[in-house]
């Protein structure tokens, strides 16, 4: 192997590591965003429920009572 072939083979090594590292940057970059919008998610559902739970109280809330009902032959104040 000559000098000139070991330089250019040498040449190509290099190209080769920086596109590997810059895929590699890439990739946890992306891996990254990933975690992120996973964790941006998981706060819009933990909201999600907040809301909903506090609405699903107020409904509850809010329904009508069911009606008593007083048997017609009984006073209504007993006093003992």
């Amino acid at each position: 192997m000559t000098d000139q072939e070991a330089m250019k083979l040498h040449e190509l090594i290099d190209e080769l590591r920086a596109k590997l590292k810059k895929s590699l940057q890439e990739l946890l970059q992306a891996r990254k965003d990933l975690d992120l919008e996973r964790e941006e998610h998981q706060l819009t559902q933990l909201r999600y429920d907040t809301i909903k739970n506090a609405v699903d109280k107020v409904d509850r809330l809010n329904q009508p009572r069911p009606a008593v009902e007083i048997p017609a032959d009984e006073p209504v104040n007993k006093r003992r």
